[in-house]
C-alpha cells in the first residue's frame, strides 16, 4: 500500500511529460523539411514541364543532376526539347558558406553562360509560372519562421509554417503545410507583395524509390491569372554516378550539347 502513491505520481509525471511535449520547434520542422525535400544522395531524374494559359498548352522536357560537393549543393537542368530551347541550362550553386545561392543560365542562342543576379532569380523562367528561384534549392536563409498550426490538410497531419522574408520586393510571405509523417511539403502559398495570394504549389503522388520518398507531381497555380506549370519527375537514380565537372558553370555549353 506504501507503494501506491509512488506508482501513481510515475504515472502522472508520465501522462504530463506527453502532454508537455509538442511539436519539434519551428527551425527543426524546415530543416527537415529541406532534408527530406532535398536528400544529400546524387541523383538524376527526367522532367516534362507542362505550362496552362487559358486553352493553350507547352511542353518542356529536360534532365537533371543533383550533387553535394565540398563547398555545397549543386543542380544543373537542361532542357532536351522541343528544338527552340533545347540546350538551355540551369546551374544553381547552394553555396555552404554564403548568404545566397548563384545561379548560371546557358543561353544557346547566344553562345554565352551569364550569372542570374539576385534581383533576377524572381523572374518567369522560360514564360512558366516557376522562377528560377523557385526551380533552386528552398532557401532557409534571411526570412523568419513561425508555426501557424497543427492540422489536417486531405487525409495528412501537418505542420503549418509560416515565413516572412526579410526583403518581400516578389514574396511577402510563405505558407507552407508540411507532412508530419514524411517532412514533405504538401503545399505552399505564396502571397504578392501586397499580402495577397498569388501563387499555390502542390507535391503530390509522392513515391519510395530506393528507400527515398519523392514527389513525382508538382504543380504551380497562379491563382491571379488561372495559369498553371506542372512538372512530372521520371526515372529518378539516386546515388548515380556522377563527375564533379558536370557542375562548373564554364563548361554549361560542353554538358548542354551531351547532358550527362
Amino acid at each position: 500500500m506504501h507503494r501506491l502513491p509512488f506508482v501513481v505520481l510515475v504515472l502522472l509525471v508520465l501522462t504530463a511529460s506527453t502532454t508537455i511535449a509538442g511539436p519539434p520547434d519551428v527551425q527543426t520542422i524546415v530543416q527537415r523539411m529541406k532534408a527530406a525535400l532535398e536528400p544529400e544522395r546524387s541523383n538524376t531524374r527526367d522532367i516534362v514541364m507542362v505550362t496552362r494559359t487559358g486553352g493553350e498548352s507547352v511542353q518542356w522536357t529536360a534532365r537533371q543532376a543533383r550533387k553535394k560537393l565540398g563547398d555545397g549543393k549543386r543542380m544543373l537542368t537542361v532542357l532536351l526539347a522541343p528544338t527552340d530551347v533545347k540546350g538551355f541550362a540551369l546551374l544553381t550553386w547552394e553555396r555552404r558558406d554564403k548568404d545566397a545561392d548563384a545561379q548560371w543560365l546557358y543561353l544557346p542562342f547566344l553562345r554565352r553562360v551569364r550569372e542570374i543576379l539576385p534581383v533576377a532569380t524572381f523572374e518567369s523562367f522560360l514564360g512558366t509560372d516557376f522562377t528560377t528561384s523557385d526551380l533552386g534549392f528552398i532557401n532557409l536563409r534571411h526570412r523568419k519562421f513561425s508555426l501557424l498550426a497543427e492540422e489536417k490538410l486531405g487525409n495528412e497531419q501537418t505542420y503549418k509554417i509560416q515565413e516572412v522574408l526579410d526583403d518581400p520586393r516578389y514574396y511577402s510571405r510563405i505558407v507552407t503545410w508540411v507532412a508530419a509523417n514524411s517532412m514533405l511539403p504538401l503545399r505552399r502559398d505564396y502571397y504578392d507583395v501586397g499580402n495577397t495570394l498569388w501563387k499555390t504549389e502542390v507535391y503530390e503522388d509522392v513515391k519510395s524509390i530506393d528507400g527515398v520518398p519523392t514527389p513525382l507531381h508538382i504543380r504551380m497555380e497562379d491563382k491571379q491569372t488561372g495559369a498553371s506549370t506542372e512538372l512530372q519527375v521520371s526515372n529518378v537514380r539516386y546515388d548515380a554516378e556522377i563527375p564533379d565537372s558536370l557542375f562548373d558553370p564554364q563548361r554549361l555549353p560542353e554538358v548542354a550539347k551531351q547532358p550527362f
